[in-house]
């Protein structure tokens, strides 16, 4: 159920193993948020990832099984991220020496002290770490939480950091502290670290030929992707889902199956179950809420707009929280080298102020932050624009999310042959590759294996590096 990362791997890995599948899908192509737009102009063709998603992961095996998908499409992509805030630019993800520069030396002299008093108190009267405000003070203090991490998070979940929670903050910043950051360059570390972000992998084509080429391969090896086939009802006798009822142009149609795998968000999963979840389950998902983002595509007459792959704004004066350039992950994104394009990504839920704009405003809106804001292009050299919006993005960790959630997942586990895999399906926020991750090893687990899912992207460590243990003689290498 769900055509997305997670879910194409189920069914590519289940065809590798001659094991009949079908993937469902409500939408008339495959990817979900992770999926390619293509837009022909009088210049040619521009394709844009929805908020643009690469690939980098600690799993060796994942790795494998990317590169056997996109073949010979793969690039290698040199990665260049900041923040844009108060006019100035700072390395993303954030490197101490080079924030502290831009702050200058009153500003990183108050960081320290900042932070050192941070420390000293959770040292005499330790504290837990509730919110995600908490978490960020706790590892940068207060003044570095204000400048780089409270006004952006606060774009992007529509809340105070103090009322989210502080779960996921290690795995999304950089797990580090000024400490840490000054010990690491200076003492050697029981192992080597390697970085995931000083580059990546990327389909030359777009990120969602990741997800066309599963399709493609499910369906070569003879099984089924069926599109404009959204899953209505989850039929139950008992514990066990006995088939789905989709909606498709001629009408409603009862699959039957024996296992099933499902990434469509899991509150509505919750609440198609026929006969319906207990009360009490119900009640728990619908406290469940997500975040909504709108990219905002624009296609540019110009060779170059900024030299960044993500550059994230911090900016409360500009409504979108982070765009980037297509050209700059692939050149085959746009039709020619004297065109770019840019994505901006708006952050938004359904009846605020951003999700009720019009399409042709939120165009105006991204058009005059580049222009007047950021300086970055003429209005002449827009040749056209359009938004895309994606609702129900991103879980939204709100305080107090944690007892619901595990209410629903307590239910749905108890489930013999079901299964909940992707961002959507978990409520987690899992990257692509835990996406797919929880795929293969659901597919995995059909096929015999013991797996639990619910380990999966679930260590609270940073994403973005890994340690390789130094081997046992050095000189080997």
């Amino acid at each position: 159920m769900g055509a997305g990362p997670g879910g194409l791997c189920s069914a590519y890995v289940l065809s590798k193993a001659g094991v009949p599948a079908v993937v469902l899908e409500k939408a008339p192509f495959v990817g979900g948020l992770a999926r390619t737009i293509k837009k022909q102009t009088e210049a040619g063709e521009f394709k844009f990832d929805i908020g643009g998603h690469r690939w980098f992961t600690k799993n060796d095996e994942l790795n494998d099984l990317f590169r056997e998908i996109v073949a010979e499409e793969l690039l290698w992509v040199d990665r260049i991220s900041r923040i844009y805030f108060d006019g100035k630019y700072v390395d993303y993800p954030l490197k101490i020496s080079n924030a502290l520069k831009a702050i200058g030396p009153v500003g990183s002299a108050v960081a320290a002290f900042d932070y050192a008093r941070t420390r000293l108190r959770q040292q005499l009267r330790p504290q837990p770490i509730v919110s995600m405000e908490d978490a960020y003070i706790d590892q940068f203090g207060p003044a570095l939480y204000k400048l780089f991490f409270e006004r952006y998070s606060e774009k992007v979940w529509g809340q105070p950091c103090s009322q989210m929670s502080g779960d996921w903050v290690a795995q999304r910043s950089k797990g580090m502290s000024l400490v840490t950051a000054v010990k690491d360059a200076i003492v050697p570390s029981n192992g080597k670290v390697v970085s995931l972000i000083d580059n990546f992998m990327y389909p030359r084509n777009g990120f969602g030929r990741l997800s066309e080429r599963m399709a493609d391969g499910i369906v070569a090896m003879g099984n089924q992707v069926r599109l404009n086939a959204g899953v209505e009802r989850v039929h139950r006798d008992g514990m066990r889902v006995t088939g789905v009822t989709i909606q498709t142009g001629d009408g409603p149609e009862f699959v039957e199956g024996d296992e099933f795998v499902s990434s469509v968000p899991l509150t509505y999963l919750v609440q198609i179950m026929d006969p319906p979840a207990p009360p009490e389950v119900i009640e728990a998902a619908k406290k469940l809420t997500f975040r909504n983002i709108i990219t905002v595509n624009l296609m540019i007459r110009r060779r170059q707009v900024t030299p960044d792959t993500w550059l994230y704004v911090h900016d409360r004066n500009i409504l979108f929280g982070r765009l980037h350039e297509p050209k700059n992950w692939s050149p085959a994104m746009v039709p020619g080298d004297e065109y770019t394009s840019i994505v901006a990504e708006y952050f938004c839920s359904f009846g605020d102020a951003i999700w009720e704009m019009t399409d042709e405003q939120l165009v105006d809106q991204t058009v005059g932050h580049m222009v007047n804001d950021l300086k970055f292009i003429a209005r002449d050299e827009v040749i056209g624009g359009f938004a895309v919006r994606a609702p129900r993005a991103y879980p939204a960790y709100v305080l107090g999310y944690e007892a619901p959630l595990q209410v629903t997942k307590r239910f749905i586990s108890a489930f013999e042959n079901l299964q909940i895999i992707g961002r959507y399906g978990t409520f987690r926020y899992n990257n692509t590759d835990h996406s797919i991750e929880t795929g293969l090893l659901a597919a995995k687990n059909l096929l015999g294996e013991h797996n639990d899912l619910d380990r999966v992207n679930a260590d609270q460590e940073y994403h973005e590096i890994k340690r390789v243990p130094r081997p046992a003689n050095p000189a080997a290498g």
